[in-house]
């Protein structure tokens, strides 16, 4: 080979050189450490007691579940909480909608923005609640809250800030800045 022939591929090999140093490298995202572990659309559960009772139903437009601080982040979320009263067995239905919900621990589950909870069989004297923000106990069904709470009934309308409400025990309290409106009105 002549010096003629080699000038081409030693041009060449000078060229690959130099791009092969002043290349950028391609980095591909990673997965972050705090990845999902499944993202569900159109989510429906049933949990169910010992005794084969559905205790509540959580249906959501999304959910989202992170294994690795046992997180569940819900999208529009609507519980449906069912209690057996243990002595005449009639079941109370009561409904929790909010535009987020944070489920921590399979049990504490956190709703925020527009959280309304109704009552759907109608056989307390409040029929709804309403809050910017509510925790529920999933296995105690007791529901709490720091910021200001509305209820409403046929014949009341109760405000105040921060509640403590037990589904189970049928108790409820507002815990301060208590207003409280009664209509004298037949039903």
């Amino acid at each position: 080979m002549n010096k003629r022939q080699s000038i081409p591929f030693i041009v060449l090999f000078i060229a690959c050189a130099v791009w092969v140093y002043f290349s950028t490298d391609t980095e591909y995202p990673a997965l972050p450490d705090h990845h999902p572990s499944y993202i569900a659309d159109d989510l429906q559960s049933n949990h169910y007691d010992q005794t084969g009772f559905n205790d509540y139903r959580v249906f959501a437009d999304k959910a989202t579940n992170f294994p690795e601080d046992d997180t569940t982040l819900f999208e529009h979320p609507k519980v449906v909480i069912y209690h057996k009263d243990k002595e005449t067995s009639v079941v109370s239905i009561w409904q929790l909608t909010s535009i987020k919900g944070t489920l921590k621990d399979k049990s504490n589950l956190l709703l925020s923005g527009n959280v309304l909870i109704k009552n759907i069989t109608e056989d307390q004297m409040v029929q709804t609640m309403s809050t910017a923000q509510a925790t529920i106990m999933l296995d105690t069904k007791v529901i709490t809250s720091d910021l200001k709470v509305t209820w409403t009934g046929p014949q009341l309308k109760h405000e105040g800030v921060g509640m403590w409400t037990s589904i189970e025990a049928e108790e409820m309290k507002l815990n301060s800045n208590i207003k409280a409106v009664y209509f004298n009105e037949p039903k």
